[in-house]
């Protein structure tokens, strides 16, 4: 979806008060997921991307998504000192919330270093993942097809 900041722009009244309130609602819903901790949900967003990549993901449903049986997707590899780069966190505590996140049962280190989102993370993270759908659908709504071009 293109985005139209003339369209933006001129609903901003209706479209920024949308954004806000749900984005504040995912906001306290991954805080209290991730125990107050965002970095954590940063760091392990991060990791995400590269186990499961838009590209790979673009066509899969969100049964198919949460199914204990999907298949594991070619990922491209990432490390601590990549995460800290991306994050902008300091390698220290990135390597500490990777720990945590291990600890969690969320991310797996292979031998060589690099990480991955665990298939134990989707179902954990459910509540999560349909709070970010809620926010979705908020400014769909909101937006809706006006900002599309053809």
């Amino acid at each position: 979806m293109a985005i139209d900041d003339d369209h933006l722009t001129t609903h901003f009244g209706r479209i920024w008060p949308a954004h806000v309130e749900a984005l504040t609602e995912l906001l306290i819903q991954l805080r209290q997921q991730f125990d107050g901790d965002l970095d954590l949900m940063l760091i392990l967003g991060i990791i995400g991307t590269r186990t499961q990549p838009a590209r790979l993901a673009s066509a899969m449903t969100y049964a198919q998504f949460t199914a204990h049986d999907r298949p594991t997707p070619v990922s491209r590899p990432i490390n601590i000192q990549s995460v800290a780069e991306c994050s902008g966190i300091a390698r220290e505590t990135v390597r500490r919330k990777v720990g945590r996140l291990e600890n969690m049962g969320l991310v797996t280190r292979e031998a060589n270093g690099n990480l991955l989102v665990t298939p134990q993370a989707t179902g954990e993270l459910t509540p999560s993942t349909e709070a970010s759908l809620r926010y979705m659908a908020v400014m769909r709504k909101h937006y809706g097809n006006e900002g599309q071009h053809s």
